[in-house]
């Protein structure tokens, strides 16, 4: 009797098997199914902001997939330069601290191009793309003199507006300067200084709207210029600025193919 009862339960459990198995498959390979994309944008176009060691930086780009994980464009910027090591001075703190010793400020304009080699593509419902972010191209910097408010007598009745020049011994001492002149004066003493520059850096590009981009990346970049920019009185003027930089994008795919 025994023995009957457990021939009758291994064919049900032969009988069974097979369906399970097939139960099992159907359900493995619903779950690593990846629908196909049914287009691919060829071209984008995006603005950003970058803040760096010495500075900010804002831009636009625009550009087009030249092949699969290849992404290339031209892009242009405005950017600032400062001396981080150059404290501010408000000897009478009138409102206005100036750069002791600063000559002038200085203000980049680049016009590039360069491109994305995709590390690692992602899904197009989510998750994130890792690339390797290239530029290069030309760098015009703009250097304007930097103006202050001179005292010549004690009763304060003779304040004179002058450009910093460290041949006055007034302007070498902060008893004498009340505080920094007009940024636009310096306008008309503006000298253009033109060069060339680098960017290498790893963007990250996340969110879940293909037709939409969003990017946290940071590297490095070099601007080179063929004559030495006068920033500081009595300091050997850089040739060039390397900067590290922190940067965001906000990008619109189109042209599908």
């Amino acid at each position: 009797m025994k023995g009957s009862l457990c021939l009758r339960w291994m064919l049900v459990i032969a009988l069974l098997f097979p369906c399970m198995r097939g139960v099992y498959a159907q359900v493995v390979v619903y779950e690593d199914f990846v629908p196909p994309r049914t287009f691919i944008y060829m071209r984008e176009r995006f603005v950003y902001a970058q803040i760096h060691t010495a500075g900010f930086t804002i831009g636009y780009e625009q550009g087009r997939l030249s092949r699969k994980f290849v992404y290339s464009g031209w892009n242009v910027e405005f950017a600032t330069q400062i001396n981080p090591k150059t404290k501010a001075v408000n000897w009478y703190g009138q409102g206005r601290s100036y750069k002791y010793g600063m000559l002038n400020s200085f203000c980049m304009l680049r016009v590039g191009y360069g491109g994305l080699i995709v590390l690692n593509d992602k899904p197009h419902w989510g998750g994130v793309q890792v690339s390797l972010s290239y530029r290069g191209g030309f760098s015009l910097g703009l250097a304007f003199p930097q103006y202050v408010y001179v005292l010549y007598d004690t009763a304060g009745r003779d304040i004179r507006l002058e450009k910093m020049n460290p041949d006055n011994p007034r302007h070498l001492d902060v008893g004498y300067i009340l505080k920094r002149g007009p940024v636009l004066k310096g306008f008309a003493g503006l000298r253009p200084y033109p060069g060339v520059y680098a960017k290498l850096g790893m963007d990250f590009e996340f969110g879940e709207a293909e037709k939409r981009s969003h990017t946290l990346g940071f590297g490095v970049l070099y601007d080179c210029y063929f004559t030495r920019i006068p920033l500081m009185a009595f300091k050997k003027n850089p040739p060039g600025f390397l900067n590290f930089y922190l940067e965001y994008k906000f990008g619109m795919r189109y042209g599908v193919r």
